[in-house]
């Protein structure tokens, strides 16, 4: 009978020492830590008083937690040098992925480098073909064409009216187009009678 009653007072005292513990464990030891920025900035919001607390709490939270939970799971990165996302496995990249983000800024910088290099042997390419138009009263500059220029005579002679009367030989003082067909046709009539006289018996 005794031994059931000791056993029965150890057991109600460990008990009451597991409850003691677990109350006090409850009361005292800090809420559980966070484990990426979304539940750290949730309880930034929960436990801020202010506004500016908030955003000091947020801040933090930021610079404790790098990456940022994805809707579909997982986590993502964003490389503001390269204006890229990168996947990573957790709230924070891993050595080797902090690798893998330096590798390819490398390759980035590259291909700027090459990008940059190519405008500029085009934009020389593109000068090279163009023809240079330089002004020689200032050397070095460059003037467009302009408008074209308008030759006009100053002094313009007025024609005179000429006769075109048609003498009787045929010819007249004209050189225009009717004065020589008259010509032409009288030329033409002469020949005929000519030809014709000679052909009579």
């Amino acid at each position: 009978m005794r031994a059931k009653f000791k056993v029965s007072l150890v057991a109600t005292a460990f008990i009451g020492s597991v409850g003691v513990v677990t109350w006090f464990g409850a009361q005292w030891w800090p809420q559980y830590s966070p484990q990426d920025f979304e539940q750290c900035s949730e309880k930034a919001k929960r436990t801020s008083s202010s506004k500016d607390e908030r955003m000091t709490l947020i801040a933090q939270c930021g610079k404790q937690f790098v990456g940022r939970r994805k809707t579909g799971g997982g986590y993502t990165y964003y490389d503001f040098l390269q204006d890229r996302h990168f996947d990573i496995a957790g709230p924070n990249p891993t050595p080797k992925e902090l690798k893998y983000f330096d590798e390819q800024y490398t390759l980035y910088l590259d291909a700027q480098r090459r990008d940059a290099v190519a405008a500029a042997l085009a934009e020389k390419q593109s000068r090279m073909a163009q023809p240079d138009f330089r002004d020689d009263r200032v050397t070095g500059s460059i003037s467009p064409p302009g408008l074209p220029m308008m030759i006009v005579p100053t002094h313009v002679p007025i024609p005179r009216a000429r006769s075109s009367v048609v003498r009787a030989d045929g010819s007249c003082e004209d050189a225009s187009l009717s004065c020589n067909w008259t010509k032409f046709s009288a030329g033409i009539k002469k020949f005929f009678e000519s030809n014709a006289k000679v052909d009579r018996p």
